[in-house]
């Protein structure tokens, strides 16, 4: 009976302890179009930034990362382009002059106007779910050479793949 008398209070004394806990909240996302994708080779999403080294004296250094394209429909050609001409702005020196960007896809210059890619180029197999040969995503500044001032320089690359009715 005693042990009884003690159990409320034991209870009261255990909830007066303070409890510690720590919350975390992931946001997940998806982009979906049923009929079109572009991955890495190894079927990952793109990064979602890449970085370019700088030789000084010679320029940035091109950066490169290989690429497939995925569709459900294998027989469609696909055009690709870059939504605006990329350039890096200096982050610590706006005032400074930004450098243009130039971008290929499987080798071939975009343009803000696209580029043709042919199913049966793409698609030699038909096979859609192991993706599209290899296209090499190639990233490098348009006018190679030094940039005269230093900073951190940042800025985006956008691209629209569509496939043909």
């Amino acid at each position: 009976m005693k042990l009884l008398k003690f159990a409320p209070l034991a209870l009261v004394a255990l909830a007066s302890l303070p409890v510690q806990a720590v919350e975390k909240s992931i946001l997940v996302y998806a982009d979906v179009d049923p009929t079109l994708e572009l991955l890495q080779s190894d079927g990952s999403a793109l990064p979602p930034s890449m970085e370019m080294n700088y030789l000084p004296g010679a320029g940035l250094q091109p950066t490169r990362l290989g690429t497939r394209v995925f569709s459900n429909d294998t027989d469609k050609d696909m055009t690709i382009r870059l939504i605006t001409s990329p350039v890096l702005a200096n982050m610590t020196n706006p005032a400074s002059t930004a450098v243009p960007l130039s971008v290929t896809f499987g080798g071939r210059a975009l343009s803000t106007t696209g580029v043709a890619l042919s199913a049966a180029d793409l698609f030699p197999g038909g096979d859609p779910t192991s993706g599209s040969i290899e296209q090499m995503l190639e990233i490098k500044q348009t006018t190679v050479g030094a940039i005269a001032n230093a900073g951190r320089y940042e800025g985006i690359v956008s691209l629209v793949l569509t496939q043909q009715p």
